[in-house]
């Protein structure tokens, strides 16, 4: 009986003890601070003085006689001499009919592409990737208000959507649409009414739906004779499309901004020289351009820029807010809270001991903790760009590099994983 009672007592000691080691393993991992990361990436930083100014080019209005206008050349489209730029119809109705056919047609042309290119075959998993993909495009491209590839962005998307209906549908329930939509278009073609008139393009050139006023008043021909006060005049107008005018063509491919800035000894600019203009607004993006003129004027520069690319990108635009970019820092992005600081004591040659501080982060190479050193060579409001103190070492700072954010008494070669 006794002997039961101790090989009892044992057992529950031995039960008791499991639990508190399970207890003890359990809180210890409850406290441990569980590990963070992120990828460092290149990146690039520009420095610039902002200006406002105004776009020139060669442009000829269009005009028509009559309201219902259907455009048929798009924005930035590249037209040649006799293209049909514009139909005008004689009544509303007509007009509708129009667009619904041109809506049809689009999407028939989507669907046959769809069909094309899809197969039994088709990763169904790529493309719910990529339509999730095309709709984290548009949200950027929403929030940004950057509409200068929306249109690009919305086919892509459809595209990807009905790729992946035909991979579940098959062919012969995406040919019953297309033939039900084809007949849709038949028979409103059949029901549509004459054109009252139709506009040709008068010559070759890019044309855009913006017609703003500024057409007859600011051309490349006055560039020579334009001065400071001319074009802060001209920055304050308030202009408007003439009646009946339906959209223009952009007859030469060299077209020019026309900027304001401070005083030009700060910018150092040369006549002659290529300068970055980063644009904002309806097109985000960055032009090379050409200083032709420069002329200060009671504390303000007048600098005229030409360029011959992305005439298509800016045909909506003129008066612009931009940077002129003037430096460019490039190094590997991390966030502010990845970088660490140690205070280390230097002796100076006079003798005395000083203080200076040495940055570094901690990244995850295989299963540890891996110390490298850096150097801040520009602070932003929530990152970093950094650059390895030695671009020779085996063991330098990369981008692709794993980076911990967060995690208390690292140590080079700690185990973290």
């Amino acid at each position: 009986m006794k002997e039961s009672t101790l090989a009892t007592k044992i057992m529950i000691g031995i039960l008791c003890l499991g639990v508190l080691v399970y207890l003890g393993i359990y809180l210890l991992r409850g406290f441990r601070e569980e590990l963070t990361t992120t990828v460092a990436y290149t990146d690039a930083v520009n420095h610039g003085v902002e200006a406002t100014g105004i776009l020139i080019r060669e442009e000829r209005v269009l005009s028509a006689a009559g309201e219902q206008v259907d455009l048929v050349l798009s924005e930035g489209e590249k037209a040649a001499v006799g293209d049909t730029v514009a139909l005008v119809y004689s009544d509303a109705s007509a007009l509708s009919t129009q667009q619904a056919i041109q809506t049809l047609d689009a999407e028939i042309e989507q669907l046959e592409y769809a069909q094309s290119t899809g197969t039994q075959l088709v990763d169904v998993t790529r493309l719910d990737r990529q339509v999730v993909s095309s709709i984290l495009n548009l949200r950027v491209l929403s929030a940004a208000g950057d509409l200068s590839n929306l249109e690009d962005s919305v086919l892509n998307l459809r595209t990807a959507v009905l790729q992946r209906d035909y991979a579940y549908g098959g062919s012969g329930e995406i040919q019953q649409l297309i033939a039900d939509k084809q007949a849709q278009r038949d028979a409103l073609s059949r029901s549509l009414s004459q054109v009252a008139q139709t506009i040709y393009a008068p010559a070759s050139g890019i044309f855009s739906g913006q017609v703003d006023g500024y057409e007859a008043l600011v051309t490349p021909q006055g560039l020579d004779s334009l001065t400071a006060q001319q074009l802060s005049e001209w920055l304050e107008l308030d202009t408007a499309a003439a009646t009946g005018s339906i959209g223009k063509l952009i007859t030469d491919s060299t077209w020019y901004f026309a900027a304001l800035f401070p005083d030009s000894e700060q910018l150092h600019l040369v006549e002659g020289s290529d300068y970055i203009l980063s644009f904002s607004g309806d097109f985000y993006g960055s032009v090379s351009m050409e200083l032709e003129r420069l002329e200060a004027d009671q504390g303000q520069t007048l600098a005229i820029f030409s360029a011959r690319s992305n005439l298509s990108d800016t045909s909506l635009l003129r008066v612009q807010r931009v940077s002129l970019v003037t430096d460019t820092v490039e190094g590997i992005r991390i966030p502010r809270r990845a970088l660490r600081v140690e205070t280390q004591e230097v002796e100076r040659e006079d003798g005395s001991v000083g203080q200076r501080n040495l940055y570094f982060v901690y990244t995850v190479v295989g299963r540890q903790a891996e110390r490298k050193q850096v150097e801040v060579i520009y602070t932003g409001d929530t990152f970093y760009l950094v650059q390895p103190v030695d671009e020779t070492a085996a063991d330098r700072l990369r981008p692709g590099d794993e980076i911990i954010l967060s995690s208390s008494g690292l140590y080079d070669g700690k185990v973290v994983r």
